[in-house]
């Protein structure tokens, strides 16, 4: 609760204190009944014993937010205020991309250090489940950063009737926190884990999601003291957005009629380094068709900024303004007549948030309203404020009249605009043998005469060559688009249209395409001497080079055999490689041969094999060494033939061995 005279501040550092948490995720992952009370310093979170509850765990994560517990690379925060305004229905929902995720994992991996499979570079199955069980117990004790105070406009300095979490009605998930299926997957090894349990390395890049949301058959999972008049006298919705680094606050109010936000104000506590919270902008807000208000709010935060603290305040009422004028249409909006095109039954955006807002003008902002001649068309905003239009399974084209309508319902029903929605192509592809290039066939709807298409292939946020665009009129018209730079795989088009008299089209393309995988390419280059393999001076190993490449430009590993012996000493720099290769093995064995085979795999599996003959090392013949002539001239002993034999042996041996 914030109070007269009172700051609020969230700690922008503070993390959990890995033993102390690791002993409660043993405690959980052991089912023990009861524990003892622990003691915290530092702000650490606290477990203490609760009886009567089937796990006997309580943790105090009092102080900590959302944030705290998850570095992500964008967070939505929605929230339903119910009809009673005392409770409400909170969903997170936290994205980490392939960049950030091993370093999520290898963070939640390291709180088990100590414990069996912990902080061993590998996160699991059981891993997860622990920390499913302790998050809502956790969050329960957090700070919502939300208050919502009836009365006179705040901006601090009073209690905010702050919301609070609500243990029962939380729940959490994960969305690939360990990818099932995962190639690097394995079965757990360490002690007590349990039969089922599949973990992979902390680093796999794969993306993953984090959600909270209302638990199964709870009705809420957040609540506040109850606003004395329901949302008809005026009130504030208070946020302290410190910290929240691009993330979205979506807030939508039960059907009020008239409701509408009036005010809007970010505030700082002007810390010496100079910093500000002026970057926050406004919030929008659109009417839902049952007339609920929906206000979103979009948030950029610099997390390094530790010492700016920002508090962000709506003011709401449902008295009319003394003056009300009706929307009007700006110059930017699409003419009477204007073709919006769409990709077919689903639904598609056809304006972004800023493109479509500055359609029209009003000062407590605007709604489209349309009306169409066919059922089952319908436009939409999302919580970003980008425009979409529904189209009906079977439906090709229709024409709808189009308003601009302010929160108070105020509209000029003379000032609409006609536009025709509709279809605009079909598509279909294929995939050359080569994998090189994917080739569309877009056949025009009729929709307008002519269009220029373009394509670009578009797999996990990666894009393919870019390709000239092509004019499709009423013969089917045939592009090819470059998968360079796309890996084997599935993969999608992003693709655009443009003509006269018709919103820009953009859209993603999904055709069900998969990029063969090919094999990579290996060369040996050859020495001064023309040969394959450069000897050392001791003439018991050799050194190869060359290049290796990847067509689909994957990672690729090399290995070689050798007198029937596997070898993996390569060293690879982008495309040229070098090894250096032992014939001890080959000595060994009594082998005089050394050819080679190396082989190539691609991160997908697909390999080459190259044979390479190795010249055998250049050895000098020893001299030859005769024995003295006995005094008498008779030959020498069988024992000083064999001897100096051995000596020749020896001296040749000893020009092979490296000095």
């Amino acid at each position: 609760m914030l109070h007269e005279g009172e700051t609020r501040r969230w700690p922008m550092t503070r993390r959990f204190s890995a033993p102390l948490l690791s002993l409660l995720i043993a405690l959980v992952m052991l089912g023990v009944t009861s524990s003892p009370a622990l003691t915290s310093f530092n702000d650490n979170p606290v477990i203490i014993s609760t009886e009567g509850r089937q796990d006997g765990l309580d943790v105090d994560c009092s102080g900590y937010t959302f944030e705290d517990l998850f570095e992500y690379d964008f967070a939505l925060f929605e929230l339903e205020i119910l009809d009673d305004w005392a409770t409400g229905d909170m969903f997170a929902n936290a994205w980490v991309n392939g960049s950030n995720s091993p370093i999520v994992r290898d963070n939640l991996d390291g709180l088990f250090e100590g414990l069996p499979g912990g902080d061993n570079e590998w996160i699991s199955t059981d891993e997860r489940d622990a920390i499913r069980g302790i998050g809502p117990k956790c969050i329960a004790d957090m700070e919502t950063r939300l208050g919502m105070r009836e009365g006179i406009p705040h901006s601090g300095g009073v209690d905010w009737n702050d919301f609070e979490f609500v243990e029962d009605g939380i729940a959490l998930d994960e969305v690939n926190l360990v990818p099932e299926g995962h190639p690097d997957s394995r079965s757990c090894i360490n002690i007590g884990a349990a039969n089922d349990c599949q973990e992979v390395p902390t680093s796999t890049t794969d993306d993953m999601e984090i959600s909270l949301f209302v638990a199964d058959g709870e009705a809420n999972n957040v609540r506040w003291d109850q606003l004395p008049n329901s949302g008809v006298s005026n009130f504030t919705l208070a946020m302290n957005i410190s910290n929240m680094s691009n993330a979205a606050l979506v807030v939508t109010f039960p059907v009020l009629q008239g409701l509408r936000i009036y005010d809007f104000r970010v505030t700082d506590n002007q810390p010496e380094s100079g910093e500000t919270c002026d970057n926050i902008g406004e919030p929008s807000f659109a009417y839902l068709p049952d007339g609920a208000l929906r206000v979103t709010q979009l948030v950029d935060f610099d997390r390094t900024q530790w010492d700016l603290v920002c508090n962000m305040f709506m003011d709401f009422t449902t008295k009319e303004p003394e003056t009300n004028d009706v929307p009007a249409w700006t110059e930017l909006a699409p003419d009477n007549g204007t073709v919006i095109p769409t990709s077919g039954a689903g639904t598609w955006r056809f304006a972004v948030a800023d493109s479509g807002n500055a359609w029209a003008s009003d000062e407590n902002g605007w709604s489209l309203q349309c009306e169409f001649a066919d059922a089952g068309w319908s436009v939409s905003t999302n919580v970003l404020g980008d425009f979409f239009i529904t189209q009906p399974e079977g439906a090709t084209q229709t024409s709808a009249t189009c308003t601009p309508v302010d929160p108070l319902g105020a509209m000029d029903e003379n000032d609409s605009r006609t536009w025709t929605f509709g279809t605009l192509y079909t598509a279909t592809g294929t995939v050359d043998e080569d994998g090189k290039n994917a080739r569309l066939t877009i056949t025009s709807t009729g929709l307008v005469n002519e269009f220029l298409f373009s394509a670009r292939a578009l797999q996990n946020g990666q894009m393919g060559g870019a390709g000239d665009a092509v004019a499709v009129a009423s013969e089917p018209t045939m592009t090819a688009v470059s998968l360079q730079s796309i890996r084997p795989g599935a993969f999608t088009f992003t693709v655009s249209a443009e003509a006269s008299n018709m919103l820009l089209h953009e859209a993603i393309l999904s055709l069900g395409l998969t990029k063969p995988n090919s094999p990579p390419s290996v060369s040996v280059a050859v020495n001064f001497d023309g040969l394959n393999a450069t000897w050392d001076e001791s003439q018991l190993k050799f050194e190869m080079y060359g290049l290796v490449s990847d067509p689909d430009l994957e990672a690729v590993t090399m290995s070689l055999t050798i007198c029937g012996a596997d070898y993996q000493g390569f060293t690879i720099d982008g495309i040229n490689w070098v090894v250096e290769v032992s014939t001890a093995i080959c000595l060994a064995n009594g082998l005089t041969t050394y050819d080679v085979l190396i082989t190539a795999v691609d991160e997908s599996g697909a390999s080459t094999q190259l044979a390479v003959g190795i010249p055998s090392p250049i050895v000098e013949d020893a001299a030859p060494v005769m024995p003295p002539a006995d005094e008498d001239g008779a030959l020498p002993s069988i024992s000083l033939i064999a001897t100096l034999s051995m000596l020749g042996a020896a001296l040749l041996v000893q020009r092979r061995r490296p000095e």
